[in-house]
């Protein structure tokens, strides 16, 4: 059966990276159909709590602004078109970001997103918030520039529970064309197994099981510096988070990896 991946296009720059990350994660899981999302966000979602009225004249600033930006990703859309290798289509919609990627996300096997920038604009941190926690669905996170082709060499993030089964199910797919794979597992006190966890082993995946230390530090940048460190060009993650239903609060690892991740990141919560 055939797959469907949901990409949100939302920074013109970042477009040709998603484009290109999309259709690999395509080629990864065997071929899909790579349906490509631009979401313009309504005037009127613009309103700050502090502000009583929308003036007609700003809503058409707003509506120019976007749908200028619609134009430019529209236009990358295109230009990239005639090379792709999977079916594809771009729907653009004028709504609330996070309530189309509920919607659609839902009826996706992946969603691709564009890593937060520093002062992300646009549709992105709804979309993001959205793909995390109201579609349980995996979430590949690309951060910008990231290389044409990932998933030859796998760093899988690990921890004995079942959220980073739950990440690893849907990884599956990627991982039988990877040519090497490292299970990397933080520690703090107790000594641990150096035992590949029993869902690798079940499934047929070799890996390579590496024990890290947690030693009171920013155990996010310990595990992004040990994945380059093994050479690898792409982390599978459980994302952790707090009160998902009002805000995107998640724990010190995930949210490292949303901030500084220079490495695609497929992620579930």
């Amino acid at each position: 059966m055939s797959s469907a991946i949901l990409t949100l296009l939302d920074r013109p720059a970042a477009a040709p990276t998603l484009l290109g990350a999309a259709s690999h994660l395509a080629d990864l899981v065997g071929g899909a159909a790579l349906h490509f999302l631009v979401v313009r966000t309504p005037p009127e979602a613009t309103i700050m709590p502090t502000e009583e009225v929308l003036t007609a004249r700003r809503a058409e600033q707003i509506r120019a602004r976007e749908n200028a930006r619609a134009a430019e990703l529209t236009a990358a859309f295109e230009a990239w078109r005639p090379g792709a290798r999977h079916p594809v289509d771009l729907s653009d919609v004028e709504a609330a970001a996070d309530d189309v990627i509920a919607e659609r996300g839902a009826a996706a096997d992946f969603i691709v997103v564009a890593r937060p920038s520093d002062h992300a604009l646009g549709a992105a941190p709804a979309a993001l918030r959205a793909a995390m926690f109201a579609t349980d669905r995996p979430v590949l996170l690309v951060p910008p520039g990231a290389a044409a082709t990932f998933g030859r060499c796998v760093a899988v993030a690990w921890r004995d529970d079942g959220r980073a089964v739950k990440a690893l199910l849907p990884a599956l797919r990627l991982l039988t064309a990877a040519t090497m794979v490292h299970v990397l597992q933080g520690v703090r006190d107790q000594p641990a197994s150096m035992t590949v966890p029993e869902v690798f082993r079940d499934h047929g995946v070799p890996a390579q099981m590496h024990i890290l230390s947690i030693d009171g530090g920013v155990f996010g940048q310990t595990l992004l510096r040990e994945a380059h460190a093994l050479g690898a060009d792409m982390v599978v993650m459980g994302a952790y988070g707090h009160n998902p239903l009002r805000e995107l609060v998640f724990g010190g690892v995930t949210r490292f990896m949303l901030e500084h991740a220079d490495l695609p990141v497929l992620l579930r919560h």
